[in-house]
């Protein structure tokens, strides 16, 4: 859709929801079953339908043979979390150890000091480090996400940019919408793949009634349009005064645990029939040949229930012998090509049992794959997607503050970090050798170890008490030679 065709709209409501809800994206409708309890093994009656079992009614027939109702019973339902533990950990993997402001301050430029100072100031105000992973976690599941900054007017006396820039009286904020809401994301591109606009689909409930709108995001504009009896309508337009558009549009092409779906949906299954066998045959069943006669016991504590058979009668326990192995290797083949076609780190607590000091290259090694997609994907979509909030927001920071606007030009980047578990026994002990071998400084030692708050007073007390210790110690005099 072009530029030229959404301004020719924009005045006929009706067409023009029509054109753009054309673009909408085809989510799946499994993305809204990502709890365990919503999964087709448990809620879905055809694919897992009840079983008829055959009751006996405790009547005999005209041959004294018993005679059995048919009845529904219903069979066992054992979901998993598999898709949510696949989401959870490329979120993590990619975004735990937060996302930081790597700026190029140009030599002497105060402006450039102060922009940073505003971004980062904006970024801590709007808990970007933990929202980011909100965001991005909708994204992997439901395939979209938009995120739409806006401006908020500071209560009087709020000094919230204190010595940063006091004059400024606005503040940027951000809201996200996403289909966990009921809300539809219509991204918008021309021929070339460029996105020129954004709009958003829901329904809000007015004098209990419900009223469908959309909002339509634009460069230099906002629109409200609203479903009225006689068709849609404009109900407000806002101008955009950032010079960009104030959204960020996340998504991709299919939820993050979507190749690997089938085989979850079949270890569900093979569970949920182990489960159903084992009601059957797990316990043992006693088998009688020939005619009981006679039995006793069972009823108190201490006697054995007792049978007497009539000549050549037997008894004896039937019971299964062990599990069904082809079931049993199924089930263990499914499971480690999911983790391993997604690159999830397949860890529990019953492998690492006995591993209290893994050296910090097999630490590496046990999370490569999944270190690797994190790394994809924050120079790839993710990336991209986080770079366009921080020039959005240098754009915002000019408006608040007219004397940015020099620094709108100052490189800014999102950098990320991947948080691994580490060996810190394994650690420690190198840096300390470093220290010893006069490789590594005193100061960058307790930086690396990251340990302490002040690197400067930690020095200061090193250093008094290297000195208390000198004072104390015994002087040698040296033999008197004659």
């Amino acid at each position: 859709m072009e530029k030229e065709e959404i301004d020719g709209l924009i005045d006929t409501p009706k067409e023009l929801v029509e054109a753009v809800t054309e673009l909408t994206p085809e989510i799946p409708a499994y993305v809204y079953d990502i709890e365990p309890e919503d999964h087709k093994a448990v809620k879905d009656l055809n694919y897992r339908p009840w079983r008829d079992v055959q009751v006996a009614t405790g009547i005999t027939d005209a041959q004294g043979n018993m005679t059995y109702r048919e009845e529904k019973k219903d069979v066992h339902r054992i979901p998993s979390n598999t898709q949510k533990q696949i989401t959870e950990w490329a979120v993590r993997m990619a975004l735990s150890g937060g996302i930081e402001i790597e700026a190029y301050v140009r030599e002497g430029n105060a402006t450039d000091e102060t922009m940073l100072a505003m971004l980062k100031k904006t970024w801590e105000d709007n808990k970007i480090d933990y929202i980011a992973q909100k965001i991005d976690k909708l994204k992997k599941n439901y395939t979209q996400c938009l995120v739409v900054w806006y401006s908020e007017a500071l209560e009087p006396g709020d000094e919230f940019w204190a010595d940063i820039s006091p004059n400024s009286r606005f503040k940027m904020r951000c809201s996200i919408f996403s289909p966990e809401d009921g809300d539809i994301i219509i991204p918008i591109y021309d021929q070339y793949k460029k996105m020129i606009g954004c709009a958003r689909k829901y329904t809000v409930k007015v004098d209990k009634k419900d009223i469908k709108k959309m909002d339509l995001f634009l460069a230099d504009k906002y629109i409200i349009y609203a479903e009225a009896e006689g068709g849609w309508k404009i109900e407000d337009t806002k101008p955009i005064t950032y010079g960009k558009a104030n959204f960020v549009y996340h998504g991709q092409k299919r939820p993050q645990y979507a190749d690997v779906l089938p085989k979850i949906e079949r270890v569900e299954e093979v569970d949920s029939d182990t489960a159903d066998e084992n009601q059957q045959s797990a316990f043992p069943i006693l088998a009688a040949t020939g005619e009981i006669t006679a039995s006793a016991g069972g009823g108190t504590k201490n006697t054995r229930k007792t049978f007497m058979m009539a000549e050549g009668g037997d008894l004896k326990y039937v019971e299964a012998k062990g599990s069904q192995q082809s079931a049993k290797d199924e089930r263990e083949n499914l499971r480690r090509d999911i983790y391993d076609e997604t690159n999830t780190p397949q860890i529990s607590m019953e492998q690492i049992k006995g591993s209290s000091n893994i050296p910090g290259v097999a630490i590496e090694m046990m999370f490569l794959p999944a270190t690797n997609q994190a790394k994809s994907d924050q120079q790839g979509d993710l990336g991209m997607e986080w770079q366009r909030h921080l020039n959005f927001l240098k754009s915002a920071m000019a408006v608040i503050n007219v004397g940015v606007k020099a620094s709108v030009s100052m490189a800014v980047k999102p950098k990320f970090k991947i948080e691994l578990p580490r060996n810190l026994t394994e650690e420690y002990n190198r840096i300390i050798s470093l220290v010893a071998a006069g490789l590594m400084s005193v100061r960058t030692a307790i930086a690396k170890l990251g340990i302490v708050d002040n690197i400067d007073e930690e020095i200061i007390a090193i250093e008094k008490e290297v000195a208390a210790r000198a004072a104390l110690a015994p002087r040698v005099t040296p033999p008197v030679t004659e």
